[in-house]
């Protein structure tokens, strides 16, 4: 643990976590940092109108689809948010993949969903920018309910797109023919960022599956190379992502009161999936492979085995995971059928095609 930490200069963060009691009160201490610090509080909890229109039997008849609107309203204003949901024909107890998507299309290029439904899962997934855009325009979307005159609020925009996985997570608790204690929530790139953050602020998902989330997601923010993304680069592109005050760490970076690590260990005791592709440098693989191995840690004070050291650059044995795959950033079939062999693994006695 020493060496991996004298690596990149970072802290030993965990040096007053003996225990589990320890770590749980520091857990909730990271929580407020992380919220505070790098990402945002999220707004208020909203209840919204939800209407359900079903689509009919879809993918050769595999599957059935239901579109689902949820409409929100704040200070006199509205939005209405649309998800879809694909669910096996003639199953019950269904165990669901909650996908943040780039695209309302179903399927679209990162999401294969035939695949999916042949092995036996659902998918409920939106589209980020329904839930507002990916810029710095702060009036439209859910963004706009919060928003004083089209100001910026105090959260960044990843914690609104994780604030709508949860509005769908309490839907598919009320829906009989799914498992809700069986829901993985993924996403890939800034998406990947969100289904982290999603996670330990919502412990309900069983499996939390982050591809090539990089910086400020699921690698280690100290010791980048130039040929990886820095908060920097990150906050001068996408400042909207986060909350203002992260800025303070742009090339300062050692000033941080954590590390990426922390985030991935909140997730604990449930398991937890991070990929990575040889030819994302910028994503920096190396720190997320390291931040993996870091995070373990508090997967042990659950008496819990976290990552398993394979000796290679790939290891979905345990419950900390990590793969990597030839090719560049993109969320592709390689990388669902790694999250989905894992979430059988999980699955156990319980999973049935």
């Amino acid at each position: 643990m020493k060496k991996l930490l004298q690596s990149r200069n970072i802290p030993d963060f965990f040096a007053r976590c003996a225990d589990l009691a320890s770590w749980e009160e520091y857990k909730e201490e990271l929580k407020e940092l992380f919220l505070t610090e790098e990402y945002g509080h999220l707004p208020k909890k909203l209840t919204p109108s939800i209407k359900a229109e079903e689509q009919g039997v879809n993918f050769a008849g595999k599957a059935r689809w239901e579109s689902v609107f949820f409409t929100f309203e704040n200070n006199g204003k509205a939005h209405t948010v649309r998800a879809e949901l694909i669910l096996p024909k003639n199953k019950t107890k269904i165990p669901v993949f909650l996908y943040i998507s780039f695209s309302g299309d179903v399927p679209n290029k990162y999401l294969p969903m035939e695949e999916i439904l042949d092995n036996g899962f659902g998918v409920m997934t939106f589209d980020y920018q329904n839930v507002t855009s990916d810029d710095g325009d702060y009036s439209n979307g859910l963004y706009g309910l919060f928003s004083d005159n089209g100001q910026r609020c105090e959260f960044g925009k990843i914690s609104l797109w994780s604030y709508m996985a949860s509005i769908c997570m309490d839907y598919l608790e009320s829906r009989d023919e799914v498992d809700s204690d069986c829901v993985a929530v993924a996403g890939h790139s800034r998406l990947g960022k969100t289904a982290i953050l999603t996670s330990i602020l919502d412990n309900r998902f069983a499996l939390t599956c982050s591809n090539e989330s990089g910086c400020c997601g699921a690698a280690i923010s100290r010791g980048k190379t130039d040929k990886n993304e820095t908060i920097e680069d990150i906050t001068r592109v996408f400042p909207w992502w986060f909350s203002e005050k992260y800025l303070k760490y742009v090339s300062n970076e050692d000033a941080l009161p954590f590390d990426q690590h922390l985030l991935l260990a909140m997730v604990a005791p449930r398991p937890l999936m991070i990929g990575g592709a040889i030819e994302d440098v910028w994503a920096d693989n190396e720190g997320q492979l390291l931040a993996c191995k870091l995070a373990s840690y508090a997967w042990s004070l659950y008496d819990k085995v976290g990552f398993v050291d394979s000796g290679s650059d790939t290891s979905i044995d345990g419950n900390v995971c990590f793969h990597i795959r030839e090719g560049s950033h993109f969320m592709s079939r390689y990388d669902w059928n790694v999250y989905m062999k894992k979430f059988k693994q999980i699955l156990g006695d319980k999973y049935e095609i």
